[in-house]
């Protein structure tokens, strides 16, 4: 008897299907569903699949996805801005404390384009952005945080340094309800926000945009910049406002870099909107199963976030790209694979 070939396997020994696989990535990395969760869904609709075949088929599209998704730091560190920041998340581990250990999940992304995950057990710089940003002497934006000093320094890489206003701002708005003093400068940070969407609304270039900052939003920072110094000398050097203003200060030049380069941001809150993801997984399924499971998710949350700056559908996205990788898709064209290059070959003509 002969028979036709049967559909390629996505996961050797397994009948399931991208129609199965990319559903179950998309409920718990993009929808922050408990595979828990899902697994009750399935069973409601009179299909019993257990937690542990759902964890092992994002396992192995983690794998499988793994050598493409290795493209996406080449991308990111070959931007021209680099934004990053980092979150905590809780993964089980029999050899801590209460057999859990609080691991960070670091996030980079490269020109608005590209996004980049990556998991340490620690918070410690060695293996987040020291590793990952070793050597680089492009623009980088982050928060003051003192583990990324290294970056700038010399010590790691000599990157130039882009402040963000949004840590600035916040430490402003928890003291608006006890000292009245800060409603000047937060006026004035919020002005310098209105100044930005009026270069997008025109499509600015980057010269162009360096102009408009020069006659709107340096005048504004003159004034925030008097208003830090007469608070700093005048205000007790332990009180919350003198704080505020000393932190402000100490970071004044990477705060004001945006006014020599069109193209930096006044803030870093589209990294931390990629975080977002994160912490709404984390509120819903608690942590995650051990280390290793925390670096297959973070394959599978630079592919997804990547999707989302694209504007691509990561279920379209998912379903396609795992049948093609079953078929053997060449090594050589890697890069139509990653969500940029499959939404410009799947576009309507």
């Amino acid at each position: 008897m002969a028979t036709a070939p049967g559909p390629e396997r996505i996961i050797a020994r397994s009948p399931a299907e991208a129609s199965v696989l990319a559903p179950v990535v998309v409920s718990k990395i993009v929808d922050h569903g408990p595979l828990h969760r899902l697994h009750r869904i399935y069973e409601r609709s009179g299909v019993d699949i257990p937690v542990s075949t759902l964890w092992e088929g994002m396992g192995k599209v983690a794998d499988r996805c793994q050598p493409r998704v290795d493209r996406l730091p080449e991308k990111t560190l070959a931007a021209y801005l680099n934004q990053t920041d980092a979150t905590g998340v809780k993964v089980l581990d029999p050899e801590s404390p209460e057999n859990i250990q609080r691991g960070t999940m670091w996030c980079y992304v490269g020109d608005e384009r590209n996004v980049v995950f990556g998991y340490t057990p620690t918070g410690e710089g060695a293996r987040g952005p020291w590793e990952f940003l070793a050597g680089r002497t492009g623009y980088v934006q982050a928060d003051a945080a003192s583990v990324f000093d290294r970056v700038f320094n010399g010590r790691v890489a000599s990157a130039v340094e882009v402040g963000c206003w949004s840590p600035s701002r916040r430490k402003l708005t928890e003291l608006q309800d006890l000292d009245c003093r800060v409603a000047y400068p937060l006026k004035l940070i919020a002005r310098l926000s209105r100044i930005e969407p009026l270069g997008d609304a025109k499509g600015l270039a980057s010269d162009e945009r360096v102009a408009l900052r020069q006659e709107r939003s340096h005048p504004v920072l003159e004034k925030l910049r008097r208003w830090l110094a007469a608070t700093h000398s005048s205000e007790p050097p332990a009180s919350d406002l003198a704080q505020a203003a000393a932190s402000m200060i100490n970071h004044w030049v990477a705060l004001t870099r945006f006014l020599q380069e069109g193209r930096l941001k006044l803030d870093n809150n589209l990294c931390e909107q990629q975080l977002r993801a994160i912490a709404l997984g984390r509120n819903n399924f608690l942590f995650f199963g051990s280390h290793c499971a925390a670096e297959r998710a973070a394959v599978l949350y630079r592919l997804t976030r990547t999707c989302a700056l694209h504007g691509v559908s990561p279920l379209a996205y998912l379903t396609d790209v795992l049948r093609k990788l079953a078929a053997g898709w060449p090594q050589s064209r890697i890069d139509e694979l990653l969500p940029g290059g499959w939404q410009t070959a799947t576009a309507p003509p």
